[in-house]
């Protein structure tokens, strides 16, 4: 969720990782992951079905 919201905001990979105090590589395992639940394909399909179901604000 933390993650999702940061990428709703614009940032990239890289400064969310540093807010979150994690590895650019734990950011690409967690986006993965965030694909799966999804049922998305890229970045910019899972802000947009983040934002169109309501799942961060």
């Amino acid at each position: 969720m933390r993650l999702l919201g940061l990428l709703v905001e614009g940032h990239n990979y890289k400064t969310a990782a540093a807010l979150l105090d994690v590895s650019v590589h734990t950011i690409c395992f967690h986006m993965r992951s965030i694909y799966g639940k999804l049922h998305v394909h890229s970045k910019a399909e899972a802000i947009a079905k983040a934002l169109r179901h309501r799942i961060v604000g």
